[in-house]
């Protein structure tokens, strides 16, 4: 626990869970203990008219009994400072100074994690569609966040679980309020391995503000967000401006029925520029180059033949003789053969020859795999002699920091 813990928790009471002007404040001082300090002892100059009065009345006693009583329901408390605050949480405007959490956190937030969310009355293919999205995505590891609304932010949920993965729900209120009530027992259910947050008092109750608030954390914590269903005034276009805002990752299930107005707020999204999904693939393929580490490699979705991972699943011959293993004209696939051989790779200098070769030899490589291949040829700055490559046209970058041979 922080012990700065019930200073940051006399600041969320004074000014509100969701009020960004306790930043402009907080930007004044180093420490929550500095401006309780401060404030406490009637420097109010910070302090704007709006808030004056609430941020007078707080006590930090009562900020210590709010504690106690976390602790005695078995609610975790992570400040803004503490150790296991979501770093991405902290990136994004007005990010929570309290996090209350059933669960636990660790391990969690610097995974591969996407918020899933949609209309509270999804037609049955959407409903098809995010269960088996969401289950081929959990079985390659990825963690789930949504916000525990009816609809398909609990099947996103259910999906998650039902494939033993971990998930996140976020809530609009607090922790000990029942809302909704159709899903007030899934709480212990996901804490048990995941984490229910809220950055409401355990006993605030819904506002149509805590929604929108909720959301900024929605799409705060995740690397992308993923719109399964939304007709145009849906709450899941809220989360969807929020990852835009914070320069996240948009992924859009493309309607069923175009000219349904049901579907009408994807078909926004996706005509400004949101990423098709038709598969898990759609989704893994923005983030396997860097977050490879966390995924599981063996998940179906990444073994499936085709796309980006095709390559990673041809098993490589036991028996092979160790003079085939070696960079030569020979061991280029038939489907580069021509191109290889219509390029001059005698005159390259011997960095570029051994990146065009292994290029042209696998079909297409990830950045990563340049890099450890090119590590007996002693290649330095690898990312000047790719793109010095490409503007010469022997190679050419493809989405997800891969590339191919030029065609």
């Amino acid at each position: 626990m922080s012990p700065e813990l019930k200073y940051w928790m006399w600041l969320t009471m004074a000014f509100g869970p969701a009020n960004a002007r306790k930043w402009n404040t907080m930007s004044h001082y180093v420490s929550a203990k500095e401006a309780y300090e401060r404030i406490s002892s009637g420097e109010l100059r910070y302090v704007s008219g709006q808030d004056r009065t609430k941020v007078e009345s707080a006590k930090l006693e009562d900020a210590e009994k709010v504690i106690e009583y976390c602790r005695k329901n078995g609610i975790n408390i992570y400040c803004y400072d503490c150790e296991g605050f979501p770093d991405r949480l902290r990136e994004i405007y007005n990010p929570p100074s309290v996090l209350f959490v059933l669960g636990r956190l660790e391990g969690m937030c610097d995974s591969v994690m996407i918020s899933c969310v949609g209309t509270r009355r999804p037609s049955k293919y959407s409903v098809s569609v995010t269960e088996k999205i969401i289950g081929e995505l959990v079985d390659a590891g990825v963690v789930i966040a949504s916000g525990f609304a009816v609809g398909l932010d609990s099947v996103a949920l259910r999906s998650a679980m039902l494939a033993g993965g971990r998930a996140i729900a976020v809530l609009p209120c607090g922790l000990m309020y029942n809302y909704p009530k159709e899903n007030s027992s899934a709480k212990k259910i996901i804490a048990a391995k995941g984490a229910v947050i809220s950055e409401y008092f355990p006993n605030d109750r819904v506002s149509p503000l805590t929604f929108r608030a909720r959301n900024r954390i929605l799409a705060g914590i995740s690397l992308g967000t993923f719109v399964t269903q939304a007709g145009a005034g849906s709450g899941a276009l809220s989360t969807a401006s929020f990852a835009i805002a914070q320069g996240k990752d948009l992924f859009c299930i493309p309607p069923h029925e175009l000219f349904n107005d049901n579907y009408s707020g994807v078909t926004g999204l996706l005509r400004d520029g949101a990423i098709p999904v038709f598969d898990a693939r759609d989704i893994l393929n923005e983030y396997y180059s860097v977050y490879a580490h966390k995924l599981n490699s063996g998940a179906d979705a990444l073994r499936r033949g085709g796309g980006l991972f095709e390559s990673a699943e041809r098993p490589r011959k036991q028996s092979e003789p160790e003079e085939t293993k070696k960079r030569t004209k020979k061991s280029v696939s038939a489907d580069n053969s021509a191109a290889y051989n219509a390029v001059d790779l005698e005159s390259l200098p011997e960095g570029k020859r051994l990146l065009v070769e292994y290029i042209y030899e696998h079909g297409s490589a990830l950045f990563d795999e340049l890099s450890e291949a090119a590590e007996p040829g002693g290649i330095c700055d690898i990312e000047t002699l790719l793109t010095e490559l490409e503007c010469d046209g022997y190679i050419t970058s493809l989405p997800g920091n891969r590339y191919a041979a030029a065609n």
